[in-house]
């Protein structure tokens, strides 16, 4: 086990011992702070990925909240991206984390399997001025894991197909369409990937990441997943004949002689994905909207589509979300559920989703996005075809990733056939399951 872990038993013990000795009363004493004006102000901290310059709207939030809420006084603390599931993961160890944090949709089972994350029933049960129906049912359903609701939606961005216009125009071609199917990419990135006169590859036509999403969203419009649907068994799944066929043509984008794609080494080198789209090195990728803000800052010319369908017509789509927890063990939830509120409400959907970086998490401002947004209205569209990954539908998510991503390693370094390695993975994931 690892040591964060063991710390986190115990922490958790440590915290339950407390809290059986107090018989409530921090319930009680939460009550009289925030409804007694000359008590002390309630301290709060809440905590986001990023710094304080991407996270502006938090910080506007921030201010206005402790405005309207004489007391209550909040400390906003981001952390850079890289860092942040890590010092999430100690202070929460360590009985040091903010009241309320920022989790993204991949890490929901996994902080609530931890008990770190504190349900929101009672509280949402006992307000009626917050309607929580003003939220798109499916992102709100996201924050519903075994009958309880522990998470409100901050926003959503839907993966989608991104195209550079320009060199579909210079190569004489039509743009991808929502009729395009993976064989359709797979012709048109061989036309849009040239070489120079050396016979070195100096524009690809697709990025085949080996990131785990946007592959999901390829096995899924191939019939064919990493899990069955409740996320308890690898095997017969991940290594079945759909599987291991569908990926051997995806690896082979990379890898094969009709190389279209950049191996993942070789977008690192270059910069990755977006840096080489807004190059022209870059025809086509699968990501989402929060790249938009560098496209367009680089005046690069692109269009979006829908991700293409498999063979049998069926397309798979996947929403990379955000969601506000309270952390299980503040002293002040009540306070905490407030600025939950706050940072979910109508105002913060539409404060973050002026520069088009996110789209709101509310059915009435999605709307009203709608209304204006021309060029990347298919992603939006691809809200209707959006599927859970494993890491949202069991505890045991994160094995499936984890053992798949070492897979994909093994095969895109020659150490494994797709076969094998999958496998092996397969294997390996029932074989800690069980456990």
């Amino acid at each position: 086990m690892k040591k964060w872990a063991i710390l986190l038993v115990v922490t958790m013990m440590a915290t339950l011992v407390l809290s059986a000795c107090s018989s409530g009363s921090s319930e009680t004493k939460n009550e009289s702070q925030s409804g007694t004006a000359d008590q002390e102000k309630v301290q709060l901290k809440f905590t986001v990925w990023g710094d304080v310059a991407s996270a502006g709207p938090e910080v506007k939030l921030t201010e206005e909240f402790n405005k309207s809420h004489p007391n209550i006084e909040v400390k906003f603390e981001p952390v850079p991206g890289d860092g942040y599931g890590t010092k999430l993961t100690t202070s929460l160890a360590a009985g040091q984390a903010p009241d309320v944090f920022l989790i993204g949709e991949g890490d929901y089972y996994k902080y609530v399997d931890k008990g770190v994350v504190e349900p929101l029933d009672s509280y949402l049960e006992a307000d009626k001025s917050f309607d929580t129906s003003m939220f798109q049912k499916d992102l709100l359903d996201m924050g519903h894991i075994n009958g309880k609701t522990y998470y409100l939606p901050k926003d959503f961005n839907p993966l989608s197909l991104w195209y550079n216009k320009k060199l579909f125009d210079a190569a004489g071609m039509e743009y991808p369409n929502e009729n395009w199917t993976w064989d359709d990419l797979n012709a048109a990135a061989k036309k849009l990937t040239l070489k120079d006169d050396k016979g070195k590859i100096k524009q690809f036509g697709f990025n085949a990441t080996k990131w785990e999403y946007p592959i999901f969203t390829y096995l899924w419009s191939n019939g064919t997943s990493i899990s069955n649907e409740d996320g308890t068994k690898a095997e017969g799944f991940m290594n079945s004949d759909k599987t291991i066929a569908a990926m051997e043509k995806y690896v082979a984008m990379s890898k094969g002689a009709d190389k279209v794609s950049p191996t993942p080494q070789d977008a690192e080198t270059l910069g990755g994905d977006g840096s080489m789209f807004m190059t022209d090195k870059l025809a086509m990728m699968v990501t989402g909207r929060w790249v938009k803000y560098d496209l367009d800052r680089s005046k690069v010319d692109y269009g979006t589509s829908l991700i293409p369908k498999g063979a049998d017509g069926e397309r798979g789509g996947i929403i990379a979300a955000a969601g506000w927890a309270i952390n299980a063990n503040s002293k002040h939830k009540q306070e905490a559920y407030e600025l939950v509120k706050w940072l979910s409400g109508k105002e913060a959907q539409v404060l973050r989703s002026e520069k088009g970086l996110v789209l709101p998490a509310t059915v009435n401002e999605l709307e009203e996005v709608k209304k204006t947004e021309v060029k990347d209205k298919p992603i939006i569209d691809m809200m209707a075809f959006a599927k859970k990954p494993v890491t949202m539908v069991s505890s045991n998510g994160s094995l499936f990733v984890e053992e798949f991503n070492k897979a994909m390693e093994k095969i895109l370094l020659d150490q494994s056939s797709v076969k094998d390695a999958l496998n092996e993975a397969a294997k390996n994931v029932d074989s800690k399951i069980t456990k």
